[in-house]
């Protein structure tokens, strides 16, 4: 029993990264590339410009939307709910 639940937890884990990289994933790949081509700060700010704080809440929104609250809480969630009644 013990075993199939942590197979259901991978298997539900596995089905969460294949459908984030096909709508989030992909588009980080060329975040990546516009950050390679131009830096941090010109990809982040765009030509106008930015203040330090505006540009770490911009990295900061950016990492939670694409990462966090698509990939990493939904997995946790997973792991925690399938793994809690064991």
């Amino acid at each position: 029993m013990n075993q199939s639940r942590k197979m259901k937890a991978i298997l539900y884990s596995i089905m969460v990264v294949v459908i984030w990289f096909f709508l989030f994933g992909i588009r980080l790949i060329g975040y990546f590339s516009a950050i390679s081509d131009q830096g941090l700060r010109a990809t982040e700010c765009g030509t106008q410009g930015c203040t330090d704080a505006v540009f770490i809440a911009s990295i900061v929104w950016t990492w939670s939307f694409f990462i966090v609250f698509p990939l990493i809480l939904p997995v946790a969630l997973i792991i925690y709910f399938h793994l809690r009644k064991s």
